[in-house]
């Protein structure tokens, strides 16, 4: 059935992602413009993501168009192949987003979640036996994130907050794999890092949450699109960003059976897919006026550590595509 793909393997390295995609992609493209009945939409999805989510919602039933899923292990390569058109829609973070729309100003975010003010689904994580109680005791610490990932903004914001700059601290700038081994292994002192890897840490590697470093904003995550897909593939994008919203507010409310898929779909252990999925709620919201300042005070926030204040943020967005009724206000 359309939508209900076998489990595949995540690809580590981002240029078999990209090569892979982009040579379906030309082979596609060989027919010209097909009816929406035939047309298959491209979707990217990070480890613990979309398709376990849309999955144990019921969401990928009696899809009227068929969907192509590729796995990525984080949001750095799965924009990549959106920006390269070897890629239609993918789910990721808004520091990860704002990045990405600063080198390529074709992209476009056309669907919003918000997690609140008080969002746990990224932390800096310390050794549980260490002395550190504060971001100030990790002066001249090794502190591994990921550039340009939501872990990247946390961690700015939480030296921000206490008055640090990043060169206060070493920052190592590593995939969030590499990094929960490195901090496993004694190399790193601190993560700055999100679920699932957050609950891997927490829950095999003695790790404590030092800080969620909350701004008393809400944080969110995108769907990212293209200009291209948006123009080719407009109705299959409005649709797939209405049942995801509908599988977001049922995984609210259903944790405990959305983290049975995510093990399954992903091979995660039960206990860390259940940790991610009690600590990722997210809730569908419109693109209006909040969202956007949001995403302009979070560019503001990164300074040099982050994209540049030259480019116009509320550009990247499309709401006319998020017209999903159930997406109704914020939480607290």
């Amino acid at each position: 059935m359309a939508g209900h793909p076998r489990k595949r393997p995540i690809w580590r390295g981002a240029s078999v992602v990209l090569a892979l995609l982009s040579a379906a992609a030309s082979l596609a493209g060989c027919g010209g413009k097909q009816p929406e009945a035939a047309q298959v939409l491209r979707v990217g999805n990070q480890r613990g993501g979309t398709h376990a989510l849309m999955l144990a919602a019921g969401q990928l039933k009696d899809m009227p168009y068929k969907i192509e899923w590729a796995e990525f292990p984080n949001a750095q390569p799965l924009i990549e192949a959106i920006a390269t058109n070897a890629l239609d829609l993918g789910l990721v973070g808004g520091p990860s987003f704002l990045f990405a729309y600063k080198n390529d100003q074709r992209l476009r975010a056309i669907q919003a979640l918000s997690g609140g003010t008080k969002q746990e689904v990224a932390g800096v994580l310390v050794h549980k036996n260490a002395s550190f109680a504060n971001m100030q005791d990790l002066r001249g610490k090794a502190i591994g994130t990921t550039r340009g990932s939501v872990g990247h903004s946390l961690l700015l914001q939480a030296l921000r907050q206490s008055g640090m700059k990043p060169s206060d601290v070493r920052i190592s700038f590593v995939a969030p794999t590499e990094a929960v081994a490195a901090f496993a292994s004694g190399d790193l002192d601190a993560l700055a890092i999100w679920v699932p890897y957050l609950a891997t840490a927490v829950l095999r590697h003695d790790a404590r949450v030092l800080t969620y470093a909350h701004r008393g904003t809400s944080s969110y995550l995108f769907q990212v699109t293209s200009e291209s897909s948006i123009k080719d593939k407009r109705a299959l994008l409005e649709d797939f960003s209405r049942r995801y919203g509908r599988a977001q507010s049922w995984a609210n409310s259903h944790p405990r059976q959305w983290g049975e898929i995510l093990a399954k779909e992903t091979g995660l252990p039960l206990d860390v897919a259940n940790y991610t999925a009690e600590h990722m709620r997210w809730w569908p919201v419109p693109i209006d006026a909040q969202v956007i300042e949001s995403q302009r005070v979070a560019a503001r926030d990164f300074g040099t550590g982050g994209p540049a204040q030259n480019f116009d943020i509320a550009r990247g967005f499309d709401a006319s595509l998020n017209t999903d009724p159930t997406a109704k206000g914020k939480p607290d």
